[in-house]
């Protein structure tokens, strides 16, 4: 969500949106109102917005490393280096797929995807409460709205799957797999604010109830 600031010296950008940038702003004072402890991720290049911290927390998310979206979204992240790192344009001479598989992993796993979870709200009404209780400073409202029958929280966790698919000439796609559905898969690479990135989106807006498995 810190697009603008660090894109010309990061890798990974989460929530370019004005509007996921102003929601994770609302969610974070919610959070603080409701007294939950956490840390607020300052620096770009990793997936998470927010570490919890102490007992409040499990009755919304367990201690891990947060990343906010806002509802109806499925937009996940972006990334330079996953556009620098694959052969987009026309696949090289004796090209490893393998290896360049292998290479991909690494990079999600040191960015920290494998542990980041997803927190969004189930739908716009559950997220307008939010900001309608931040705004009134309502903390009786948040207490009731802060709880995880209305969010989607979903990981991805260690076993996942990446999948590099081509038509042949070139790489055309990345898919990030989960029990053997999809969990996100790239577009085409596009030029965002002057670089070019390799963006990722979830087949539907809710996390983790996907139907479909994708096809190489």
């Amino acid at each position: 969500m810190r697009f603008n600031k660090f894109l010309n010296e990061v890798e990974d950008i989460v929530d370019t949106g004005k509007k996921g940038k102003e929601f994770e702003t609302k969610l974070i004072k919610a959070l603080e109102m409701v007294g939950l402890d956490f840390e607020v991720n300052h620096y770009a290049g990793k997936m998470w917005d927010i570490l919890p911290k102490g007992d409040g927390w499990l009755r919304l998310v367990s201690d891990k490393e947060v990343n906010i979206k806002v509802a109806g979204t499925k937009w996940m992240f972006a990334s330079t280096e996953l556009y620098k790192m694959l052969p987009w344009e026309k696949l090289p001479d004796n090209w490893d797929v393998d290896k360049a598989t292998k290479k991909v992993r690494n990079f999600l796993n040191k960015k920290g995807i494998a542990q980041t979870v997803y927190l969004k709200p189930k739908d716009k009404a559950i997220q307008m409460a939010i900001i309608d209780a931040v705004d009134k400073k309502d903390k009786e409202k948040l207490d009731t709205l802060m709880v995880k029958k209305n969010f989607y929280i979903e990981k991805l966790g260690q076993g996942y799957g990446v999948r590099i698919l081509t038509n042949g000439e070139r790489v055309t796609s990345i898919a990030i797999d989960k029990d053997g559905k999809v969990f996100m898969r790239s577009e085409k690479p596009r030029k965002m604010k002057g670089s070019t990135v390799v963006t990722f989106r979830t087949p539907t807006a809710k996390l983790g109830k996907i139907e479909r498995k994708l096809k190489s």
